[in-house]
C-alpha cells in the first residue's frame, strides 16, 4: 500500500514539476502572446479607422472639387449659349431688320434727291469750292433722281452725272478737289444708327 501511495506521490511531483517548469511558463507566454495580439489588432483597427477617415475626406473633397469644376464648367457654358443667343437675336432683329428698313427708305429717289441736296448745300455754306459728284444706288434711276435734284445742286453737278454705286440706298457726294466722299449710303448711315441704338437696343431686349 504504501509502495502505491509512493508512486503516485512521485507521479504528483512530476506532474507538479512538468505543470511549474512547462505548463505554467508556456500558459502566461500564450496569454502572453494573446496580450501582444489583442494590442497589435487594436492597432491595427485603429489604423485602419484613421485611413479609412482620411480616405473618405480625401474621397469628400475630390467628390466637392470635382462638384464645384462641374458648377463653374455648366454656369461657364450657359453665359456662352446666353450670349450666343444674344448674338443672334441681335443679327437678327437689329442688323437685318435694320438693314431691310434702310434699304427700302434709302432706295426712294426723292430720299436720295434730297440726301444729295443736303450735303451739297452744307458743302457751299462752309465755302468750299471744288468739283463735286454724286453717286446713287446700283438699282435706282439716275433721270429720276435728277429730276428731284435742286437746280442749284444740278449746276454744281453739271458735266459729272450720277455714277452707280455698290450699294442699295442713300447717297454719296465726292469732292474731288479735295480727294473725300461724304458718305451717306444705306451701310454709312447703319453704322451710324448702330453705334447710338445697339446700347439701347439691347438693354430694351435683354433686360426684359
Amino acid at each position: 500500500m504504501r509502495s502505491l501511495e509512493k508512486g503516485q506521490d512521485r507521479i504528483q511531483k512530476i506532474c507538479d514539476k512538468l505543470r511549474h517548469e512547462i505548463i505554467d511558463p508556456a500558459k502566461l507566454e500564450a496569454e502572453e502572446i494573446v496580450k501582444e495580439a489583442q494590442l497589435a489588432a487594436e492597432k491595427i483597427i485603429q489604423e485602419a479607422q484613421r485611413h479609412s477617415e482620411q480616405l473618405i475626406k480625401q474621397a469628400r473633397g475630390l467628390i466637392e472639387q470635382e462638384k464645384n469644376v462641374f458648377h463653374s464648367s455648366l454656369q461657364q457654358a450657359s453665359k456662352q449659349v446666353v450670349e450666343a443667343l444674344r448674338q443672334e437675336i441681335e443679327h437678327k432683329f437689329f442688323n437685318d431688320e435694320l438693314q431691310s428698313i434702310l434699304e427700302k427708305e434709302l432706295s426712294d429717289p426723292k430720299i436720295i434727291s434730297e440726301l444729295i441736296n443736303g450735303i451739297v448745300k452744307a458743302i457751299e455754306s462752309e465755302g468750299l469750292s471744288t468739283d463735286l459728284s454724286a453717286v446713287i444706288p446700283r438699282l435706282v434711276s439716275p433721270e429720276n433722281v435728277n429730276a428731284l435734284l435742286l437746280e442749284g445742286v444740278r449746276k454744281r453737278l453739271k458735266g459729272n452725272p450720277l455714277d452707280l454705286g455698290p450699294f442699295a440706298g442713300g447717297a454719296q457726294v465726292k469732292l474731288h478737289g479735295k480727294k473725300m466722299t461724304l458718305d451717306l449710303s444705306d451701310q454709312a448711315i447703319k453704322e451710324m444708327l448702330a453705334n447710338y441704338v445697339r446700347k439701347d437696343f439691347r438693354k430694351m431686349i435683354f433686360s426684359l
